[in-house]
């Protein structure tokens, strides 16, 4: 159990800043709680009555948790302040946007708390040092994922132009409210019927696009390129991380035995509690790129796996040339499939003061950019279902 205070689960976001004593963009140290990323900057956005654009960052960090990142604001005007679970303190001047290109990595210390012993932790924490764990997309970079209606960016492939609007508008995320669910579920119902639905829009995308499309009521197309590109950009993100994670799984099962399953909001995850030399060699080595029209596969096993992966889902690689939303495209990187951590260790052990009976331990450690804390913590925590 982790996360049942901000205080169990804080992040700190390392970088190598070019800073100075001028500059175009002024950096910021950025800690939060209760906010992610996204939300607080378009708050900020709003307060500062700067456009977003004008806003820009490495990474996003989770609302569960005590987190310091970096951000960069093309102003100059200094706004540092304090609010409500934030504190914004100027570093300094750039003369280029923050990025991720910038961040080295993460420092982790993290509480886990209603443990019956040590022992067993113990021991897993050891041989996670040793071996590391699966480099998976943790539940986190799906928030946008609906289970009923899918992946907004799927929708896009398969040219469901009207699909990906419905995704987009009538799927309600995990921290949305109950009043919000069936805000959205109206949407849904009255879906096609634009004048019902604009009675229900609250905010100025919907009303924009709920006003266009009672205006041209199947130009689809037309009311896609009314969204906002960075957050296309980040639900095109979110597909190609759930493809990763399905080749990094089918590796996985046939590389290694006695293997974990953790349930996850867009699928399972898989975990290995003892890697042999070779297979750990193959896996520490190796490196997968997400699905794009251009990419570069490492091994005729992934080929095989990312191949198999698209036609189950009925996919080819020639339609990640998306014919709308030329702006936005579906852009591959590598990223590793294996993770060892580093400075990992053991920082207090003891009562649980949240919950009697039961024990607590913090650990420390760091983690490359892209590698998610949460992911370490279930290879820890699980043990082999075979």
């Amino acid at each position: 159990m982790i996360k049942s205070v901000p205080e169990d689960f804080i992040v700190r976001e390392k970088a190598d800043l070019p800073l100075h004593q001028k500059g175009k963009f002024r950096v910021y140290l950025l800690r939060k709680s209760h906010w992610n990323t996204l939300d607080l900057i378009h708050s900020f956005s709003q307060s500062f009555r700067l456009p977003l654009g004008k806003f820009s960052y490495g990474g996003k960090k989770d609302k569960h948790g005590l987190t310091d990142q970096f951000i960069a604001v093309e102003a100059p005007a200094d706004f540092s302040q304090e609010g409500k679970n934030f504190t914004l303190t100027s570093q300094g001047f750039m003369d280029r946007p923050m990025g991720p290109d910038l961040i080295q990595g993460n420092s982790f210390t993290v509480t886990m708390r209603g443990l019956a012993g040590f022992d067993s932790l113990e021991r897993d924490i050891e041989e996670a040092g040793r071996s590391g764990f699966p480099n998976f997309f943790d539940d986190q970079r799906f928030r946008s994922y609906d289970p009923e209606r899918g992946f907004f960016a799927e929708k896009i492939l398969k040219r469901h132009w009207n699909g990906a609007l419905q995704v987009y508008f009538t799927s309600a995320g995990p921290d949305s409210s109950k009043s919000e669910r069936h805000r959205k579920t109206a949407l849904f119902e009255h879906w096609r019927d634009w004048p019902a639905c604009l009675s229900q829009a609250q905010d100025p995308l919907e009303k924009r696009v709920f006003a266009y499309l009672s205006a041209h009521p199947k130009a689809f197309a037309g009311a896609l390129h009314l969204l906002p590109q960075e957050e296309i950009s980040m639900l095109y993100s979110s597909f190609q991380s759930c493809l990763w994670n399905e080749i990094l799984k089918r590796i996985l099962k046939l590389k290694t035995v006695d293997l974990a399953e953790v349930s996850g909001s867009a699928g399972s995850y898989f975990f290995w509690s003892v890697l042999n030399k070779d297979v750990f060699s193959y896996l520490a080595g190796l490196e997968i790129p997400t699905a794009a029209a251009k990419m570069d596969l490492p091994d005729e096993l992934v080929r095989s796996f990312y191949q198999e992966v698209l036609t189950e889902r009925g996919l080819r690689p020639g339609l990640f040339r998306t014919k709308v939303l030329r702006k936005v495209y579906f852009r591959s990187f590598n990223r590793r499939a294996l993770v060892v951590p580093e400075e990992l260790r053991i920082v207090d052990k003891g009562e649980d003061e949240l919950h009697p009976a039961r024990k607590k331990m913090t650990i420390s450690f760091f983690l490359p950019r892209g590698a998610y804390g949460t992911m370490l913590i279930k290879r820890i925590s699980v043990k082999p279902s075979g």
